[in-house]
């Protein structure tokens, strides 16, 4: 009869409101470190709806972590006959680029260039001259000499257009060991937590320039 005793004693025990507590908090409790994750994940942006006081005063801290840099098309700059030509750039994908705070600014950081501040701006038309030709972006369905201000084409179609995005500036310089700076200038779009995306810049010797779309992606 111990067998039955036990059973019985199983039975009262599963019913028990102890043990119906503990099935409940199981339930409600993550089973895997991927659930476990979702306790912990930030609070979703929307770069058409937020303002620049509500990422100041706190909402930016959703924005830290390691993200997924993808640079092009673009096109770069080269000296023949002592003219510049320009010359495409394929696209490449792959660097990592961290976003954390230091004394309460927000900084980026890369194994390359170290840390570099990044300076936080509010919605604006675009300035002139600051996005890439539609021919060298790869957009032929725009006129040639139409401006492009981030990759739509990476992106998929947006809730709404770069003057109505927030904007994060990166700028920074590297010394090439030649006697010339390189200097980099990342002008993104705050789409929402996960994604960025905006032009990039790169000058250094006489006639090297290399300038293209950059998309910033976190998985």
């Amino acid at each position: 009869m111990t067998w039955l005793r036990a059973f019985v004693l199983a039975v009262l025990l599963g019913s028990s409101p102890a043990a119906e507590a503990q099935t409940e908090d199981a339930a409600r409790s993550p089973g895997s470190l991927a659930e476990a994750s979702g306790f912990f994940k930030a609070p979703p942006l929307d770069g058409c709806t937020l303002t620049l006081e509500e990422l100041v005063k706190g909402k930016s801290s959703a924005l830290r972590g390691r993200w997924i840099m993808k640079k092009g098309p673009g096109e770069m700059g080269l000296v023949s006959a002592g003219r510049v030509e320009m010359q495409p750039v394929p696209q490449r994908s792959g660097e990592i680029l961290s976003l954390d705070f230091r004394n309460g600014r927000l900084v980026a950081g890369s194994p390359v260039l170290g840390f570099m501040p990044v300076a936080v701006e509010d919605r604006a038309p675009p300035a002139p001259g600051s996005g890439l030709r539609a021919e060298s972006a790869g957009r032929g369905d725009l006129p040639d000499d139409a401006e492009v201000f981030l990759d739509e084409i990476a992106l998929g179609p947006l809730p709404c257009g770069p003057d109505q995005l927030l904007r994060l500036n990166i700028q920074a310089q590297q010394d090439t060991g030649t006697g010339h700076v390189l200097q980099q200038t990342y002008r993104l779009f705050l789409i929402d937590q996960s994604r960025m995306s905006g032009t990039y810049s790169e000058t250094g010797a006489p006639g090297r320039i290399e300038r293209g779309l950059v998309t910033l992606e976190r998985r």
